[in-house]
């Protein structure tokens, strides 16, 4: 079983390959001169992405740092709670 997915996989990136070489870091696009819209469509697009990259690792620390936060205080308000004499 173990080497029928290995060669599925390998089948696929195989024949997933020519879609590996349109990556956005390659940028011979941009320096046609003739075509200055699309040019500049391509670069703010290229910026668009290259905030979205850098954006999701500071969501996901910032939203795993809001629920160990919320923890925190739900924990200290139920032993809070815990200790008041009725």
């Amino acid at each position: 079983m173990r080497r029928t997915l290995l060669l599925l996989a390998g089948f696929f990136l195989l024949v997933s390959s020519t879609v590996a070489w349109a990556c956005p870091a390659c940028k011979e696009a941009l320096f046609d001169p003739s075509q200055l819209r699309q040019t500049l469509a391509t670069a703010k697009g290229y910026a668009m992405s290259i905030g979205l990259l850098l954006s999701v690792p500071a969501i996901l620390v910032g939203g795993v740092a809001a629920l160990i936060l919320r923890a925190a205080r739900h924990r200290r308000r139920t032993i809070d709670t815990a200790k008041v004499p009725r």
